[in-house]
């Protein structure tokens, strides 16, 4: 099954302008849980494809992966690990809340997008929209 959905996207270098995973963050992105849930398929589509070949062991160590995250907004980098949870989503962990949530005061109903750079192997990061209360 995952390695049908990898199988089905095309990955285009030239398409860098495009926010490719957008999460409107939830109370539990913000909270105390330090966390970003982002959804399996997002993840196998949008990230898997340049790290593995083979998409069933991807994220199957127990402590993730460690992936550079720069905001764009900012320009900061920031390491964070990437890891699968036995639900099968997966999560952006260790220093989140801290290096996201506080330093960018992001609240829930904020809408960010991510996007794998392929010319600097790592994550890339925005605030597409800010939720007006």
């Amino acid at each position: 099954m995952d390695a049908e959905i990898i199988q089905q996207v095309q990955v285009q270098a030239e398409d860098l302008d495009h926010w490719r995973i957008k999460k409107v963050l939830k109370k539990s992105d913000v909270d105390g849980s330090s966390r970003l849930l982002i959804g399996r398929r997002q993840v196998l589509t949008n990230i898997t494809p340049f790290f593995t070949n083979n998409p069933s062991q991807f994220c199957q160590d127990k402590d993730g992966i460690r992936v550079t995250v720069f905001d764009v907004d900012t320009l900061t980098e920031h390491m964070l690990t990437l890891k699968k949870w036995k639900t099968n989503s997966f999560v952006l962990l260790n220093n989140w809340k801290k290096n996201f949530v506080s330093r960018r005061q992001l609240k829930d109903n904020d809408e960010v997008g991510l996007r794998w750079d392929v010319n600097a192997s790592r994550l890339e990061f925005t605030v597409l929209e800010w939720h007006q209360n």
